[in-house]
């Protein structure tokens, strides 16, 4: 599915292709925009079809006016549902489906409006539920009745074809509050207003003189448990209100009016039936709407929608703030763009001769309202002193566990981050968010058996996380204990913080003093392998201590003939837990301390004891940030790891295509150092 802007601006181009070269083909816009009445009138002209598509009822975590990752769609091929000046699609179902002898679809439909009560799912699903200071701020908790009278955006479509333009805002207020003498009268504003994205169809000066006024972004379930009653012309936040048992007013027609479920200002003839609420849900949120999920790239039902909402919606909302990024070098800045595509905006501080990173920061708009974020354990102290004094948020930013094929040394482009606002998965010095989540979070049987798919596929892919090597057979003694170990950069902020009096020579020292009659296959680090990092150890030295060095074959090559591995705080360790390969640990690297290695250190901190399944949800699906490799978008690991198989196959065979790739990125590096340069000067 096309996303918003590329879907509403593609339909003029299509429909002429179509006319041209596809008889057949029906006419497509959008809704009662141009591009819609573009497409009703070729297909007056042209004797076609057309079909008409909009926002579903559960669109999004973002708004759509930012161009928030679409989860649903609807398709009609009479009208448009908001358009009550004639018959629709959804209309018609209304008129004629046999609820009652679809047992299936009225399950689906309770069980999915309670999963919209408990976890607050509305149609757009960024905005914070109320809490405390909401409740005080506007007094919801008083005991007398409360009416919630909805505002809308002015010139909105579904006001003008919803046969609402007769009221105005200010004549329903009155009305409101002549009916329910006795209550407390509030007023909503639309989110899209708020934001300053459109404007209200309410004068602001007038409704604070009549009513409570309530223009804090909230989440439209969890205000409208508040209220007894609503009035509104057409908005969806009258359904809503509906599906929580509310009583609902409508000045004007929306798609759940006229079935007798409302109280209805506007009479609608052709609605014929007398229908239930249940029912109503049914045919438009369930037989009317087309999911599906932007992650995952899939087609997609209400319920993995509602799944996925809940999943992603605290992490992915849309951020009203600047995100100041220090310690990314250039070559980093391109590829950070789509996963921070929820800021605001973005500025990159790399200052070059006498500046400082805070002066330069500051300059640029630092302020209380901004976010911070620093690579991995750089240390900015003036910047982290004037972001506790300001109260600013920090966030770490890190390479994924799955991050590329070819390494970030070679200036690769990764396809996972993690970004974590505690402190960073390396670190054991204090808490991260990954920690946290494998101390604390309850994993559900969705994520387990999701775990467990991705660990399966990992495994049976060959996937690692640079995925440059092929696998390659080895021959070894069938008689002795196979055992591990992957050599590390020595200067990497893992080992500074995890294993600090560790050295790849003395690990290799210190396993074959307590394994004399293993086999011992070392495997220097990739980064360290190619000249890029410290941590080289003399080949002659090294088989003092080990039976075999490798290199250029992949880590699951070793993994299939290895027993044990050991390490400082190698990523091969998590590696091997997910494949059942007993693991020691002499440093502290993430997955240590929950009861799957063999830890030569203590961490306090880490009380739990966790299954595999349970270590792979935390770390692979909860903790970090995807992107689609083909289309530079925010997915889940599933279409990333695919991906990841298609682009390695590509590598493996093609010489000519890894070159071509390491000429791309040397180029990139010294274009950007020199677009840094100027920018600077």
């Amino acid at each position: 599915m096309k996303q918003p802007k590329a879907l509403y601006n593609s339909y003029y181009l299509e429909n002429i292709i179509s006319l041209i070269f596809y008889k057949n083909s029906p006419m497509r816009g959008w809704g009662r925009k141009k591009s819609g009445r573009f497409a009703i009138k070729c297909a007056e002209i042209f004797n076609r079809d057309f079909i008409l598509l909009e926002d579903g009822f559960i669109r999004s975590i973002g708004l759509g006016i930012d161009d928030s990752p679409l989860f649903s769609t609807v398709e009609d091929d009479i009208g448009i549902y908001y358009d009550a000046t004639g018959s629709s699609r959804l209309e018609e179902i209304l008129n004629s489906y046999n609820f009652e002898n679809d047992k299936v679809l009225m399950e689906q439909s309770k069980r999915a409006i309670a999963l919209i009560r408990k976890y607050h799912i509305s149609k757009y699903n960024s905005s914070p539920v109320v809490d405390f200071s909401i409740e005080e701020k506007y007094n919801l908790t008083n005991k007398n009745r409360k009416v919630l009278v909805i505002a809308q955006t002015a010139g909105d479509a579904s006001l003008k074809f919803g046969l609402a333009e007769q009221f105005n805002i200010e004549e329903i207020i009155k009305v409101a509050i002549e009916e329910n003498p006795a209550a407390s009268i509030y007023l909503k504003i639309h989110p899209d207003a708020l934001n300053s994205k459109k404007r209200s169809n309410i004068d602001m000066d007038i409704a604070k003189k009549s009513c409570v006024t309530i223009d804090d972004d909230i989440n439209p379930i969890s205000l409208l448990n508040y209220f007894d009653k609503v009035y509104t012309m057409t908005s969806q936040m009258g359904f809503e209100a509906l599906l929580l048992g509310r009583e609902c007013v409508c000045f004007g027609i929306p798609f759940y009016a006229g079935w007798g479920v409302t109280d209805d200002r506007v009479e609608s003839l052709r609605r014929r039936r007398r229908l239930s609420v249940e029912e109503i849900f049914a045919a438009s949120y369930i037989l009317y709407t087309k999911y599906y999920n932007p992650y995952s790239k899939n087609g997609s039902d209400i319920f993995d929608t509602i799944d996925s909402i809940v999943k992603y919606r605290d992490r992915d909302k849309p951020i009203r703030k600047t995100a100041y990024c220090f310690g990314f070098s250039p070559w980093k800045h391109t590829y950070m763009v789509p996963f921070m595509r929820n800021m605001q905006s973005i500025k990159f501080i790399n200052p070059l001769f006498s500046k400082t990173a805070l002066d330069m920061a500051i300059k640029k708009g630092l302020n209380r309202e901004s976010h911070i974020y620093i690579w991995g354990k750089k240390a900015f102290e003036d910047v982290e002193r004037y972001a506790k004094e300001s109260e600013i948020d920090i966030y770490r930013v890190e390479d994924g566990f799955i991050r590329s094929v070819g390494l970030g040394s070679d200036l690769t482009r990764p396809y996972s981050l993690v970004i974590d606002h505690r402190g960073i998965y390396f670190d054991p010095t204090k808490e991260s968010d990954l920690e946290h989540i494998l101390n604390f979070h309850s994993f559900t049987s969705d994520e387990l058996t999701q775990a467990k798919y991705i660990k399966e596929k990992i495994i049976k892919d060959k996937l690692s996380k640079y995925n440059h090597h092929t696998s390659i057979s080895l021959e070894i003694p069938k008689d002795r204990t196979v055992i591990l170990i992957p050599g590390q950069v020595e200067d990497d902020a893992s080992i500074t913080y995890g294993a600090p009096d560790m050295s790849n020579l003395k690990l290799l020292q210190q396993v074959r003093a307590d394994a004399s009659e293993a086999y011992i296959i070392y495997k220097p680090h990739p980064d360290v392998a190619a000249g890029n990092r410290l941590g080289k150890i003399d080949r002659y030295e090294a088989l003092n201590y080990c039976d075999r060095i490798v290199t250029d074959i992949s880590i699951e090559s070793v993994l299939l003939l290895s027993d044990e591995v050991h390490t400082m705080t190698s990523l091969v360790g998590f590696e091997a837990i997910m494949r059942g390969i007993k693991v020691y640990t002499y440093g502290t690297p993430f997955y240590a301390g929950w009861g799957l290695s063999i830890d030569k250190k203590e961490c306090k901190r880490r009380v739990r004891r966790v299954e595999i399944d349970e270590l792979v949800a935390a770390t692979l699906l909860l903790y970090p940030y995807y992107i689609d490799p083909s289309s530079r978008e925010l997915s889940d690991i599933g279409v990333t790891i695919e991906e990841l198989k298609l682009e390695r196959d590509r590598f493996n065979r093609s010489m000519s295509y890894q070159k071509s790739i390491k000429i791309y990125n040397l180029i990139s590096r010294k274009l950007q150092w020199l677009l840094r340069l100027f920018r600077e000067i």
